[in-house]
């Protein structure tokens, strides 16, 4: 990861989990774990919606994370082609910054974070995650791919499994899809297919109905892609009206 080490990274879902905050890393080091060539120019955590302030208290309080005083003018905050984060403070020395992200609005479709996630040594991991560090699920570094899997030896980090990550990008697709961050969850999309998939590091099956078999088909690339949103949409909608489709249902 460019500029950012898996130690940065490990520190601060540290801090977080001293703090009661259970976290999942997201975002460019998530892709650069999973094995996808990403700049870093972020450390991002999704965090329950409901422990939001105490997260940005916590950080706020971390000597090298000096605040931002410029909120949405701050030139290395967020990026308008992707979705914003919920708060944002600095690397000290260095344009990097520490984003955190809600649950409602990037993984809203897992179960809610519960507060056993903040011990990740301790806790029994949902399958949807699993330790930055598993050497058995997540790659090694590659030429040509991201960081891979984390040092044994680095405090654990939650992130979500390949297909996990996938299915974030579809739904922000569907939920976005004539915004700018649409267009970026396509992109993301592409760059699953292009690195995970095509490495043999993506179980697609393991995506749910009707997501699996219309990302099979987007890779096809038989229809236009404006057909294929809107199928998919109502595909989605069906499924959410029939109560079948959230997993935490």
């Amino acid at each position: 990861m460019l500029g950012v080490s898996p130690s940065s990274v490990a520190s601060i879902a540290q801090a977080l989990n001293a703090a009661q905050v259970p976290c999942v890393l997201w975002g460019h080091c998530l892709l650069n774990i999973h094995g996808v060539p990403s700049i870093v120019s972020s450390i991002d955590f999704v965090v329950p919606d409901d422990r939001l302030q105490v997260s940005i208290e916590t950080l706020s309080k971390v000597r090298t994370l000096p605040a931002c005083l410029r909120g949405e003018l701050c030139p290395s905050g967020p990026q308008p082609y992707s979705p914003a984060p919920a708060f944002h403070i600095h690397m000290d020395g260095s344009k990097v910054t520490v984003d955190l992200y809600l649950q409602s609005e990037t993984l809203w479709f897992l179960p809610s974070f519960d507060g056993t996630l903040s011990s990740p040594r301790k806790a029994k991991v949902p399958f949807d995650l699993v330790i930055a560090s598993d050497q058995t699920i997540l790659p090694p570094r590659r030429p040509g791919r991201g960081s891979g899997v984390f040092p044994s030896t680095e405090y654990p980090v939650l992130v979500p499994r390949a297909h996990v990550l996938l299915e974030a990008f579809m739904r922000l697709y569907v939920r976005d899809a004539e915004t700018r961050t649409g267009s970026f969850a396509m992109a993301m999309i592409t760059y699953m297919e292009e690195y995970v998939d095509e490495d043999g590091l993506l179980d697609v099956d393991r995506l749910p109905e009707p997501l699996g078999s219309f990302y099979k088909e987007l890779g096809k690339g038989k229809k236009p892609v404006r057909q294929w949103t809107e199928e998919l949409k109502g595909a989605l909608r069906r499924e959410d009206d029939r109560g079948g489709f959230e997993k935490d249902q």
